[in-house]
């Protein structure tokens, strides 16, 4: 009883002056993980032996076998040292010769060796909506696969458009640099130089997920978004007029935003929310010591005659799902349910085990009906489902003791094709 009271009080949706909210929902927006072939310059430091034979053959000591008397060394290692040289464009040899190029003159001035590198830098994160570089991009929490692409915002991107990343040079510098940073080469005497990007060599499509509250104006016309942890609202500030924009567009949250009326208008239930038991959840969130007592109270409160809160039905869905013994569920539309987001979702928290049976009025595809709920629910058999005579859009029925009642009501929003099915709960005792 204690984790249940503990969650309830925890329920705390943000408000939002001049709106009402309608229910919470997500979205998915898409960040590009690219792989940019690029062309760098890199400093290296020029070693002792490297310095002592520039220096000797520009004093004129040009014969490999001089050399090799002066340093006193071994020729096999010498060779070594002036073939590196040489592929460096240092020097150039002959068999027995060796002469300065300019880039070794500008060796011996700066003590170092010069290099232009074909490379590449392995994680450019690329905002596609802004058509900006992710500079922070650990701060993100990435999800590689999204199932319901009606959650998906879309972003019109070329994949191989390198344009847009040479635009944001600056930011793909950093990013490099960073790079750089993390495998460096102690030979080198300072950083690389990004030279140019030339190409795109890979592209991944990943997704950051933001939960959303969802408010209507007064009057209907507009929307508004809020992120449900605050922690988030620096991320939404950059796509929140995009994710406006798409729903006005119907091109995300189609299946939140329809296009079409309730099929049946469905009677309310002549029940409140109890303003009581959200003033003393207040008291149980805030008071750390005894809250025995209290907790007496809340539950008498919890198990009574009310409209559920905001947020409320999921909570106590899972707390009947785990303490009943069997439950019904009850529907008017047996095609409409199983098609709503009501169905998976009160599907994924119900033990299958506990079933005692899926009531429904009306169903024009049955077949189709019971195969969505065997996605979720496998073990629900066809002899699970029966036709009864109900007039509720959806009713729980837990140990006969507790209905849960879901009433759709349609608000027609921004225009008059446009539609949403908010379901308010209600919870009676037996």
């Amino acid at each position: 009883m204690d984790k249940l009271i503990g969650a309830m009080s925890n329920i705390n949706v943000r408000k939002n002056d001049g709106y009402f909210f309608i229910k919470r929902d997500e979205i998915y927006v898409p960040i590009i993980r690219t792989i940019l072939s690029i062309t760098k310059r890199s400093f290296y430091s020029l070693p002792l032996l490297d310095e002592i034979v520039l220096r000797l053959i520009n004093e004129g000591v040009q014969e490999i076998d001089e050399l090799v008397n002066i340093l006193g060394i071994d020729r096999k290692l010498l060779e070594v040292t002036l073939a590196d040289l040489s592929v460096k464009d240092v020097i150039y040899c002959t068999t027995n010769r060796c002469s300065l190029l300019a880039k070794g003159k500008q060796a011996l001035r700066e003590l170092r060796t010069v290099q232009r590198k074909k490379d590449t830098i392995k994680n450019v994160y690329l905002d596609p909506i802004n058509r900006k570089i992710i500079l922070e991009h650990e701060k993100y929490q990435f999800v590689d696969k999204v199932n319901v692409n009606d959650k998906k915002l879309d972003a019109e991107f070329e994949v191989n458009d390198i344009d847009i990343f040479k635009e944001n040079i600056d930011s793909v510098n950093r990013v490099f640099l960073d790079e750089m940073n993390i495998y460096n080469d102690k030979t080198k005497s300072e950083p690389d130089e990004l030279l140019s990007i030339d190409s795109i060599e890979n592209v991944y499509v990943k997704f950051v997920r933001i939960p959303i509250y969802i408010y209507i104006s007064s009057e209907g016309i507009d929307i508004d978004i809020m992120t449900v942890n605050k922690r988030n609202d620096s991320l939404l500030t950059l796509f929140k007029s995009e994710i406006i924009e798409q729903i006005r567009k119907k091109k995300v949250l189609k299946n939140t935003f329809v296009k079409y009326g309730l099929r049946k208008n469905f009677s309310g239930v002549d029940l409140e929310e109890n303003e009581k038991l959200k003033n003393d959840l207040q008291k149980f969130r805030k008071n750390k010591g005894d809250r025995g007592e209290l907790g007496r109270i809340i539950e008498t409160e919890i198990f009574s005659d009310r409209k559920l809160m905001d947020e409320e039905f999921e909570v106590l869905l899972k707390y009947f799902a785990d303490k009943c013994e069997k439950y019904k569920i009850i529907v008017y539309h047996l095609d409409d349910w199983t098609k709503s987001e009501w169905c998976s979702k009160i599907l994924s928290i119900l033990n299958s085990k506990k079933l005692f049976e899926v009531g429904y009025a009306e169903s024009y595809d049955f077949k189709k009906a019971h195969s969505i709920i065997q996605r979720t629910m496998p073990e629900c058999s066809r002899d699970k489902l029966a036709q009864v005579k109900t007039d509720c859009y959806l009713s729980l029925v837990f140990d006969e003791k507790y209905i849960i009642t879901g009433v759709p009501k349609d608000k027609v929003i921004i225009d008059s094709n446009t539609h949403i099915h908010q379901v308010e709960f209600y919870l009676q005792v037996m």
